[in-house]
């Protein structure tokens, strides 16, 4: 009996190290950008596979697949109910993802707990709840990390932060916003700069809506960032090609450069979980190099970007792309 006791506990203690060397391990490759390293980040969480859903977005059963594939991140989703709790929910209503209707920001938390998320294709109801900002991060500690996608004022995200530092996932998380006029850049310092603590921010740039390289370039130097997400549009090609040829502006020679000498990943989102629904504008966070693309011709797409200097992926498919990457001794 002492024998099975003792061979338990070495397992679980042997458990708990591997993950948290796992996680040290994706946060070396977050701090140290490399071309022989590229990173992986789930979509709301790792919820599609081959173009099907399989778990419902946002959930803890999203995330904890993530975990088992080896992702290095991933993507959620914060907003509030009514009572100032944070939960993982992208839409502004429940209507979509479960079988409750109405905005989450007039439910309380426990009124948002007594609906559950639902297979989005068959409508069919899941055991799985909303998920609690609080789970989220007992959840993630030592094995993954996350970039949360605030869809609140810029003022609360402190109180997320908060949170996080309790928790002890300070270190795991990585917020963005967009970034793209000064205004925007000014909030983010000041958000910043009045926290008790350090975190990594990672600012939004969109080739729609930057006037010059003088917008990259003064975002670079306020906010000094680990990494950089680069939203790219459909091209306006004149031989009516919707893929972008050589990534715009974001990818310019200047623009690489800039990235190089601060030392920041390039981050690109290769989703297609909006075109899946038929809303073609989805295809501007790419330049129309998707994953419904890189399925087929991976090439034109995964390949592309990171011959473009891209050390980050946000995909929908990231089983397919760890494997494709591992495959490439792009993993190492």
């Amino acid at each position: 009996m002492l024998k099975i006791y003792l061979f338990f506990i070495v397992n679980i203690f042997y458990a708990v190290n591997a993950y948290g060397s796992q996680v040290k391990s994706i946060m070396q490759h977050w701090q140290t950008p490399s071309d022989s390293y590229v990173f992986v980040v789930a979509h709301r969480a790792a919820f599609m596979e081959n173009g099907q859903i399989i778990q419902p977005e946002n959930s803890l059963a999203a995330i904890e697949y993530a975990i088992e594939l080896g992702v290095d991140m991933v993507e959620l989703d914060v907003r509030a109910t009514k009572d100032g709790r944070f939960v993982i929910l992208h839409d502004s209503t429940v209507d979509r993802t479960t079988n409750g209707s109405g905005k989450i920001s007039e439910m309380t938390f426990a009124e948002s707990q007594k609906i559950n998320l639902i297979n989005e294709v068959t409508g069919e109801k899941t055991h799985y709840k909303i998920p609690s900002l609080e789970q989220v991060y007992q959840l993630v500690k030592g094995k993954i990390m996350v970039n949360l996608d605030p869809k609140l004022d810029i003022e609360k995200l402190s109180e997320t932060l908060n949170i996080a530092n309790k928790f002890g996932v300070l270190d795991h998380i990585i917020l963005k916003g967009k970034s793209d006029t000064p205004d925007e850049r000014v909030k983010i310092k000041r958000l910043l700069d009045a926290l008790p603590f350090k975190v990594d921010f990672m600012p939004m740039l969109r080739d729609k809506r930057i006037s010059s390289f003088a917008d990259i370039q003064a975002t670079y130097e306020l906010l000094k960032p680990e990494a950089v997400e680069m939203v790219v549009g459909i091209p306006d090609y004149k031989d009516g090609s919707y893929l972008t040829k050589d990534g715009g502006s974001l990818f310019s020679k200047q623009t690489r450069l800039l990235n190089k000498q601060f030392g920041s990943h390039l981050w690109i989102n290769t989703l297609y979980i909006d075109a899946l629904r038929g809303k073609l504008e989805s295809l501007q966070w790419n330049g129309g190099r998707h994953d419904i693309l890189g399925l087929k011709y991976p090439n034109k797409v995964f390949d592309f970007w990171i011959d473009k200097g891209v050390t980050i992926i946000q995909t929908d498919e990231p089983k397919f792309l760890i494997s494709y990457l591992e495959n490439k001794h792009l993993r190492n």
